[in-house]
């Protein structure tokens, strides 16, 4: 939205033409891959991120469709997160959401390295969640992971509290110098974002 605004000095009229645009649109991206829109990137300073270049939104248009794609040549870590909630705000903490009820997720996933897939509690940043491991998949495979296979906490996960997913990555694989991912669904049983 354009605003208009004049100065007056002696004899001389100054117009200013500001433009306002709300902090959602300004960062929300336009893609949303299954109603998760915000699917964020970030690593360690020494990492390097290969794709995506230049921002740190992991939606990207493929053959049509939208996937969330990364990758890292990992020194430390490289990951990229959603949170749950599609109210949350870009830059906001991710919001506490209840999944008491949902009994699993299912993902479409390609990657050619294991990946660690975290269920973060909300308010919980760094060191050790409850995970998974995803094992590489050179072909699009889809698994349904059940809520109590995450587990490696620091304590029990508790589904009534929950606020993001985190894809992360530790490491390269021994035969390329880079960790690559691709996720093309994402579903969460008794959860509609």
């Amino acid at each position: 939205m354009f605003r208009h605004t004049k100065f007056f000095f002696t004899g001389i009229t100054i117009a200013i033409y500001t433009c306002s645009v709300s902090v959602s649109a300004q960062t929300q991206s336009p893609l949303s891959l299954n109603g998760f829109s915000q699917w964020i990137t970030g690593h360690d300073e020494k990492t390097e991120q290969l794709a995506p270049l230049n921002t740190q939104d992991g939606l990207v248009k493929d053959k049509g469709k939208v996937v969330a794609h990364v990758k890292f040549n990992v020194k430390g870590y490289g990951e990229v997160s959603f949170p749950i909630d599609p109210k949350t705000l870009p830059g906001e903490e991710a919001r506490k959401v209840d999944l008491s009820k949902s009994k699993f997720i299912r993902v479409t996933y390609q990657a050619n390295q294991e990946v660690v897939l975290q269920l973060r509690q909300t308010g919980v940043h760094g060191g050790v969640q409850n995970h998974v491991v995803l094992p590489a998949s050179k072909k699009p495979t889809t698994r349904t992971i059940y809520f109590s296979e995450f587990k490696g906490g620091k304590t029990t996960l508790d589904l009534s509290d929950v606020a993001k997913f985190n894809f992360a990555f530790l490491s390269n694989p021994p035969q390329e110098s880079f960790a690559e991912l691709r996720v093309k669904a994402f579903y969460i049983d008794q959860c509609q974002p």
